[in-house]
């Protein structure tokens, strides 16, 4: 499994970091017989002394909690309609969400997968590299199914964002090339491929060296009151 260098971890990544660890050890070790009440106490421990820092609110992935977007003035008697979202501070899904379970180093279970916006032609596609560990396991020795199609949600929903046209999942197409190995580093690319008004597609594909091990297509919902007017 990927692990991030130590140095360039912040104290918070840095502790996600290490219960991913601790998740692949308590996955891939024969525990019948051995005494866990030591370790149970501790993590338990741990856990009573981060409860006091749980932030309620409406999870998302961009941010801890979720904060309601600004409305835009429309003329007396129209409906109220949301402002478009604000340009991403940053390019790059691996940072402008955070909390993902893909690629959100602030997230326990995400693998983390790296993901990065690339120019190409007249669009940005998506880039990027992931290790699943056991964690992640399916067939032997290989990454569970449904574990591939959360990763193309995300790669293929990134696409969209990263070009102004995000919007929800409406229907994701997985076509299972080869099985998809554990441990073992793998390319994936996304792209938009058109809009039909408020529809968007995308496509990616996840290779393991020079095998596909999997492709996609999505096709993304745009929510009428964050579509562009330009489109």
């Amino acid at each position: 499994m990927h692990a991030p260098q130590q140095d360039d971890l912040s104290p918070p990544d840095e502790l996600n970091q290490a219960v991913r660890e601790l998740i692949e050890v308590v996955r891939t070790a024969d525990l019948d017989g051995t005494d866990l009440t030591g370790a149970i106490a501790q993590i338990r421990e741990l856990r009573d002394d981060l409860r006091p820092r749980v932030v309620p609110g409406m999870r998302m992935q961009s941010a801890l909690v979720y904060e309601m977007p600004a409305t835009v003035d429309v003329p007396e008697g129209e409906p109220e309609k949301l402002a478009p979202p604000a340009a991403f501070r940053a390019e790059h899904p691996s940072d402008f969400f955070p909390y993902s379970p893909l690629v959100g180093v602030l997230n326990p279970i995400s693998p983390p997968a790296t993901m990065r916006r690339v120019a190409a032609d007249e669009h940005f596609e998506i880039h990027g590299e992931v290790t699943f560990g056991a964690a992640f396991n399916g067939p032997p020795d290989c990454v569970h199914g449904g574990v591939i199609a959360a990763l193309f949600d995300e790669l293929l929903g990134s696409a969209c964002v990263v070009n102004g046209i995000g919007g929800y999942t409406g229907t994701l197409t997985i076509v299972y090339r080869t099985p998809t190995p554990l441990g073992t580093p793998l390319q994936m690319r996304g792209w938009f491929d058109r809009s039909e008004r408020r529809k968007v597609f995308a496509k990616g594909t996840l290779h393991a060296g020079d095998t596909l091990c999997a492709q996609a297509e999505g096709i993304f919902i745009q929510s009428e009151n964050l579509r562009s007017p330009n489109r």
